[in-house]
């Protein structure tokens, strides 16, 4: 994976991070540090110790996400099934760093292979989660914004023509297979979307990101979820759309069940899962291999079913 993923991102490297702990969290300062196997696209990662984390914006428009974390995570956490990254201690903007910043705890284990799913087990649990995480009040929360996955679906449509046109443009250049993305099919899926009745009952918490690299495991059991940066207050199918990153055809009617989306909700999760797709892959080509996996194996689930 390339270090710098945007082109507004700042430089952030172990001893940056080393001197702010020292300048803002003394106590914190001694214990080992080292940069996470796993990165997230709009947070740089390190392990702390053996129990914390530290999770540093990249760009400044991953600066509200990490403020919901900040607020929101410690009130959730205890009513979901899944450990999440509590956030433990907060950082400020420095001369040297210009954002915000947070220790929150590790989540132990590995995040799941992006371009793999999970087990009939892992689907339960990821069920239950989400279950868990859409019973919690949402007095207070963030609402989706027009122009976000999980809100109204006619204002993303604007963005995912745009996705569509950058992965063709990368197909007539050579950079992707001309036969990964069927321009009919993804037609569909998106109109079908569209089309489907928006939702009408009250909004829930959705996390909108619920896809492999966001996942850890343990022995290959579900263990943690990651990276709530996404996390609002909005339409369900911003969780259900995980069906199409991460189970099999076979495993999405019992999931789908267990979470009572209607054909509407389904269809606007489909169409979500593959906005997602489209757009992570022409952008990630060249820097995150993980991501463009995950794009690769979402737009074909969503394209075959």
């Amino acid at each position: 994976m390339s270090d710098r993923l945007h082109h507004d991102e700042v430089s952030i490297d172990q001893d940056l991070v080393r001197r702010l702990l020292k300048a803002q969290l003394p106590h914190l300062g001694g214990l080992p540090l080292r940069a996470a196997s796993a990165q997230g696209t709009d947070n740089v990662v390190f392990r702390l110790g053996a129990e914390l984390s530290v999770r540093l914006p990249r760009k400044p428009s991953a600066v509200g996400g990490l403020m919901i974390e900040r607020e929101w995570l410690p009130r959730l956490a205890p009513s979901l099934p899944l450990a999440v990254p509590v956030p433990v201690a907060s950082g400020d903007p420095s001369e040297e760093y210009p954002f915000p910043w947070t220790v929150c705890t590790w989540v132990s284990g590995e995040p799941l292979r992006p371009d793999s799913g999970l087990d009939v087990e892992g689907a339960e649990a990821l069920a239950g989660f989400v279950l868990a995480l859409e019973s919690v009040d949402t007095y207070g929360g963030p609402p989706v914004k027009a122009g976000e996955r999980a809100g109204p679906v006619a204002a993303y449509d604007t963005i995912v023509r745009a996705a569509v046109d950058g992965v063709r443009a990368a197909v007539a250049a050579g950079r992707i297979e001309s036969g990964l993305v069927d321009e009919r099919a993804a037609a569909e899926v998106w109109t079908s979307a569209m089309n489907a009745p928006a939702w009408e009952g009250p909004g829930v918490w959705v996390h909108r990101d619920l896809l492999g690299g966001n996942l850890v495991v343990v022995d290959g059991r579900l263990t943690g979820v990651l990276d709530f940066g996404g996390l609002a207050v909005g339409d369900p199918a911003g969780n259900v759309m995980a069906a199409f990153h991460l189970l099999s055809p076979e495993q999405q009617p019992a999931f789908r069940a267990a979470l009572g989306a209607d054909d509407a909700t389904w269809a606007r999760a489909r169409g979500w899962a593959l906005a997602q797709g489209l757009e992570a892959l022409p952008y990630y080509l060249d820097t995150h291999p993980g991501m463009v996996a995950m794009a690769r194996r979402v737009i074909a689930a969503t394209l075959s079913v």
